[in-house]
């Protein structure tokens, strides 16, 4: 049968400890047991002892990413013995686990009648030392490959987007998507319909970062799937609904105005799942007017048929324009925490309307910029413009 002096006697800090010494010193180790995923200590933690595996795994996380394994006849926090600074690592039991704990007084305390522990200690931390050396450069290697993976995906998700705006006979469209992060969750996309009519979409996927631009792609490609059908807005949220239920099993939700002009006809007719207002100014008139959200953020029920989604309509006339928009704009703050808000926006709007749709776009996102100046970016910022000609 295994004792604790047969597991303390194969540990590295612990061989050039003589028998009797030994014997004395697991008298003084307490025993710790932890069930499957408790906490032994937390990165950052001040270290006071050193846990020695007598049964089970333990995980050592960084950041909480688990980068190494300990096992029975393994040291744990080896480096509190030597100073009580915060922990380099967290410990979590990946198993039932048993442990032996060591305080650091108590090490010293037998240091100084034993001298041959020194020696033990020396090579522990030596090889502690390079296995860290060795988990870092491997880190530094995944976060390389990791970061080349997002500068390929923004990549891809940048040539997803419209590469220009759209000019026909009746209507010009421009557009524009600033992620906050490498890859985000906003998408915008426009295109002809047939019979002049001509379909715009703004949406924001929960988030900016990998499963939500995993989504505008699957999104993209269902609005064009969907739009060759007929490219109707209460058809089009159907089909949107319907794609959040293939995201790979995490909930997303996603806030989305979808939008069809028919300048032939005179009509604009949208549907919109809790996005931001669009603006619709009119011609003539002096101030714009908003597209209200008609329907709950796509997600957040279960209903998915086109009988689920209200649709209104507008007049849509020569020198009429369209705004769309996404949180990231209105949401813009400057030095001070203040928003660029709907207010702004407004202004800008009555200012610059009259003018083409990439003349007002550039217009708005000066004014967004000058507001932020050299603020960081929380969200993605995505504008489109809509402009008859």
């Amino acid at each position: 049968m295994t004792t604790r002096l047969d597991i303390v006697s194969r540990c590295e800090l612990f061989r050039d400890v003589p028998s009797g010494a030994l014997a004395q010193i697991v008298d003084r180790l307490s025993p710790r047991r932890l069930g499957a995923g408790d906490l032994l200590f937390a990165q950052g933690d001040l270290g006071d002892a050193v846990y020695l595996v007598v049964h089970g795994t333990l995980s050592l996380e960084v950041d909480g990413v688990s980068l190494l394994y300990r096992q029975p006849g393994d040291c744990v926090g080896e480096f509190a013995l030597i100073d009580d600074g915060p922990r380099s690592a967290g410990a979590r039991a990946l198993t039932d686990v048993e442990l032996l704990r060591w305080e650091r007084a108590d090490f010293r305390a037998c240091l100084e009648r034993d001298p041959s522990l020194a020696r033990g200690i020396f090579k522990l931390l030596t090889a502690k030392l390079r296995e860290d050396v060795d988990t870092k450069v491997r880190m530094q290697l995944e976060r390389e490959r990791w970061q080349q993976d997002l500068a390929r995906a923004r990549e891809i998700q940048t040539g997803m987007l419209p590469g220009a705006p759209l000019l026909t006979p009746a209507l010009e469209v421009a557009g524009m998507c600033r992620p906050a992060a490498e890859v985000g969750g906003d998408f915008y996309d426009y295109r002809e319909l047939g019979d002049g009519r001509v379909a715009v979409v703004v949406a924001d996927v929960t988030g900016h970062g990998f499963y939500s631009a995993l989504f505008v792609a699957m999104a993209k490609s269902c609005l064009h799937a969907s739009a060759a059908s007929a490219g109707e807005p209460a058809a089009m949220m159907s089909a949107l609904r319907g794609t959040l239920d293939l995201s790979i099993g995490r909930q997303l939700l996603m806030t989305c105005c979808y939008v069809v002009i028919d300048p032939v006809a005179g009509r604009l007719t949208y549907a919109n799942a809790g996005h931001p207002f669009p603006y619709l100014q009119p011609a003539g008139r002096s101030m714009p007017q908003t597209l209200e959200s008609l329907d709950p953020v796509l997600g957040a029920l279960d209903d998915t048929g086109p009988d689920a989604f209200s649709v209104r309509s507008h007049r849509w006339g020569p020198g009429d324009l369209l705004v769309l928009y996404s949180d990231g704009l209105t949401e813009a703050t400057d030095t001070r925490g203040e928003m660029f808000g709907t207010a702004r926006l407004e202004a800008a709007i009555r200012g610059l309307a009259g003018d083409g749709a990439a003349a007002i776009r550039d217009g708005i996102l000066r004014a967004v910029q000058h507001h932020a100046r050299e603020t960081s970016r929380r969200d993605d910022l995505t504008l489109v413009v809509a402009c008859a000609r």
